[in-house]
C-alpha cells in the first residue's frame, strides 16, 4: 500500500509492475489475509494503524481478485484499465504523426515486443501490455537471479526506454490519481 501509493504518484509503469508483483504475492499466500499479514504486513516497521490500513488494502485487493476471478492469473480490472490508458496514449502519439522521437523509440522496441508477443502466446494483447508483461517477467527472472543474456538485456533496454517515455508523458498529462488501489 505504502509503496504502491508512492509509485502511483511518481511512475505509472513502475506502479503497474509493482501491483503485478502484489497480485502474485497475494496468490502465493493463497489469497489468505492472515498469511499475508504474517508474511508481508508484519515486516513493515510502521505504527499499528498503518498496518491496519495495509490489512484493509490487501483485503480489498483479495476481494477484487475473487470477484474478477483472478485468483490464478491475470490482472484486476483497475490495472487493466490503467494499462489500456497507457496504450491509448501510445496510439494517440503514434497516430498524430508529429512526434518523431517517440516513433523512433517505438520502432526500436517494436521488433522486441513482437518477439515477446510470439513467445508468450498473448497475441491479442496490445503492444504496451506485452511490453509491461515482458518487463515484469524480466523482473521475476532478476529476483530469481536467473542469468540474462546480453542480447535479451539489450532488447529489454529498448522496451524499457519506450515504457519509461510513455509513462513520463502519462504522468505529465494526469493531475488526478489513477486509483485508490
Amino acid at each position: 500500500m505504502i509503496i504502491a501509493e508512492q509509485k502511483r504518484k511518481e511512475n505509472i509503469a513502475e506502479y503497474l509492475l509493482y501491483m503485478y508483483q502484489v497480485e502474485d504475492m497475494i496468490r502465493a499466500n493463497k489469497l489468505d489475509l492472515d498469511s499475508i499479514e504474517a508474511t508481508l504486513i508484519s515486516k513493515f516497521d510502521v505504527p499499528y494503524d498503518v498496518k491496519r490500513e495495509m490489512r484493509e488494502w490487501y483485503k480489498t485487493l483479495i476481494a477484487m481478485m475473487r470477484d474478477e476471478e483472478k485468483e490464478q492469473a491475470g490482472h484486476i480490472a483497475i490495472l487493466e484499465h490503467t494499462s489500456e490508458q497507457l496504450n491509448e496514449m501510445h496510439q494517440q502519439i503514434l497516430n498524430a504523426g508529429i512526434d518523431n522521437a517517440y516513433k523512433e523509440t517505438y520502432n526500436k522496441a517494436k521488433t522486441h515486443i513482437e518477439a515477446l508477443r510470439l513467445r508468450s502466446g498473448h497475441t491479442v494483447d496490445n503492444d504496451i501490455q506485452v511490453a509491461l508483461n515482458g518487463l515484469y517477467g524480466l523482473l521475476i527472472l532478476k529476483l530469481k537471479k536467473t542469468a540474462i543474456t546480453e542480447e535479451t538485456s539489450k532488447a529489454f533496454d529498448t522496451i524499457r526506454e519506450l515504457v519509461a517515455e510513455l509513462s513520463s508523458r502519462y504522468m505529465e498529462g494526469t493531475d488526478t490519481p489513477v486509483s485508490s488501489i
